[in-house]
């Protein structure tokens, strides 16, 4: 089946129109509810859903009775898929003993440190940076000196161009390192209590 990508707001509006007439928050909900068959992906501040496969989820679920006996197009027409997704409360039952089962070890990985919360990993970054940028400027006065000495250049100058080339390198590992933080820090967000290996 092919997958295509649509905002939750657009796949509200074309299940309803197909008949399965539900709004966005409750779909947002359904969404958070069943994400473990049906992942989002994010398009900048928005999340988006294959439209295909939440169609065909709620096609098999028990407890959504609303579409009409004949097919419906959503926008591009598919051949009629295999069944994807189990219905059966026993399946449920199954899955949500299997996410239990994951959060306990989260759990108990967080105990055993062998995961860092968000915040601490933030925190290690920016001493790390301070760190660097410290050990950067050692580093630029004695070989600025040394170099002087040996090459017969200008300290003055070779100081500038160390401090300038030093300063290039830690603002592209800081700007990776916001960047990541920022990534893992909309994660938590999104699931609370979220945290990276270590």
């Amino acid at each position: 089946m092919s997958e295509e990508w649509v905002s939750i707001t657009e796949a509200a509006e074309r299940l309803s129109a197909a008949g399965d007439h539900v709004d966005r928050s409750t779909l947002s909900r359904y969404l958070k509810q069943h994400s473990d068959a049906l992942p989002l992906q994010r398009a900048g501040k928005s999340n988006l859903v294959d439209i295909n496969a939440l169609v065909a989820h709620r096609e098999e679920n028990i407890r959504i009775r609303t579409a009409p006996a004949g097919p419906v197009s959503l926008g591009t027409p598919t051949a009629t898929p295999p069944r994807r997704f189990a219905g059966t409360q026993a399946d449920g039952a199954s899955r949500k003993m299997l996410a239990d089962a994951e959060l306990r070890e989260l759990t108990l990985a967080e105990k055993r440190r062998q995961v860092t919360p968000v915040s601490e990993v933030d925190k290690a970054g920016r001493d790390a940076v301070a760190l660097m940028q410290s050990a950067f400027d050692q580093a630029v006065e004695t070989d600025a000196a040394q170099f002087a000495m040996k090459f017969g250049w200008d300290e003055r100058h070779l100081r500038i161009t160390l401090k300038q080339f030093a300063r290039r390198g830690l603002d592209v590992f800081h700007r990776e390192m916001l960047e990541h933080l920022e990534e893992m820090r909309r994660a938590e967000q999104e699931e609370p209590g979220a945290a990276v290996p270590v």
